[in-house]
């Protein structure tokens, strides 16, 4: 026995002897204390009951003790019980608080299997949306393929009826004006019918006019048989011819060096411009230029007409704005940039930057700018 319990035992046996004599309730306070001290110290129920044993075999012996009380077992176990009470009052606070653990322990394991079963979903979802995405840019990449092959297919188309119109009913045209001329020309009928003839040769040759400029606006045959510069300088010369705008054209002749559907989607973003600066910009210039940058080829086409505030969110849907979709649709198609420059009360500026690296074909780098051209009222000039 160490000397701790030794000085609870000496303290226990002074308390047992006390209360074995008088059985006074004071004495089991001292009794409930020392369970306290006992288990401060660190003992346990087993060394209390050999503190008590070893008391009670003491006690035993003294005849004083004995002689005193007939009910010395009775009383001597009233003051283990009560010497007790520390231990059960504090294994019932154990028990408590294990049951109470427990319960946590439980709560948790329920928790943490609802945050596996949430992340187990959350998986799953990103799984699902990683799909998803995966889906749409496939979808995507198919749009644009689709949207490609749309176009190509509306060129051929356009390429085809421009033909027919300049062939076929070109070419019936003429065979009617030239009917017509030989009949002016035997003088057959009446002078009301020689005037009837010259008012329908007037009317054929303007209708002959229309027709063909229909098939140069569907597909010019300049583009495919001499190149993109001719081609855009024959088109500005006739939009200058029939709207009255002044439009000066300067263009650096690398850009033959094109792809075929690159060089058509400059041929369009121009028609489209400079429709809708006739149609709505109220303008009475307009610049086009085509020139080489570092490793691109670079379209602007400037007017000093009215402007309009460009809203990003605008994807050109809204107001009318459709051939704006289509040019951006165009460029894109060609992996090339697009945009507009409103410049409030001077005009607006479409640019254009397509890819361009003829290094990488073995073709020259450089050439000069070919001299700047200008269509209008005036007579055409080069500057």
């Amino acid at each position: 026995m160490n000397r701790k319990l030794e000085s609870v035992a000496r303290r226990y046996l002074a308390a047992l002897r006390s209360y074995l004599l008088n059985e006074q309730e004071a004495v089991l306070e001292q009794a409930y204390e020392l369970g306290r001290t006992a288990i401060a110290q660190g003992f346990g129920i087993l060394d209390m009951a050999r503190v008590h044993q070893d008391a009670l075999t003491k006690l035993l012996r003294s005849p004083v003790v004995a002689k005193q009380n007939g009910h010395l077992l009775q009383a001597a176990e009233s003051f283990l019980l009560q010497s007790l009470s520390p231990f059960e009052a504090t294994h019932r606070g154990f028990r408590e608080t294990n049951v109470k653990l427990q319960q946590r322990n439980r709560e948790l394991e329920a928790e943490i299997n609802q945050r596996k079963r949430v992340e187990d979903a959350l998986r799953q979802s990103e799984n699902h949306y990683c799909q998803l995405f995966n889906e749409a840019q496939a979808m995507q990449e198919h749009l644009r393929d689709l949207s490609n092959e749309i176009l190509r297919t509306q060129e051929d188309e356009r390429k085809r009826i421009s033909r027919e119109l300049h062939d076929e009913v070109g070419q019936s045209l003429t065979a009617i004006n030239v009917t017509l001329s030989a009949m002016r020309n035997n003088g057959t009928g009446n002078i009301a019918s020689g005037q009837k003839l010259a008012e329908t040769q007037v009317l054929l040759q303007e209708t002959m006019e229309t027709v063909h400029r229909f098939a140069r606006d569907l597909r010019p045959a300049m583009l495919d048989e001499l190149g993109l510069l001719p081609a855009l300088r024959s088109y500005l010369k006739g939009v200058a011819s029939r709207t009255g705008l002044r439009v000066y054209f300067r263009g650096n002749s690398i850009a033959e060096q094109l792809a075929d559907d690159q060089k058509t989607v400059l041929f369009r973003i121009a028609q489209e411009s400079l429709t809708n600066v006739s149609k709505h910009a109220h303008a009475s210039q307009v610049e086009v230029s085509v020139s080489k940058l570092k490793e691109s080829i670079c379209m602007e086409i400037t007017d000093d007409g009215r402007s309009f505030k460009v809203d990003p969110k605008d994807t050109g849907k809204r107001k009318g704005r459709l051939g704006l979709l289509g040019m951006q649709e165009r460029v894109r198609l060609v992996n090339g940039q697009f945009a507009v420059k409103p410049h409030p009360g001077k005009g607006t500026t479409i640019h254009v930057v397509i890819p361009f690296n003829p290094a990488g074909l073995g073709l020259p780098l450089e050439k000069k700018n070919q001299p700047g051209v200008h269509y209008g009222k005036n007579k055409s000039s080069t500057r």
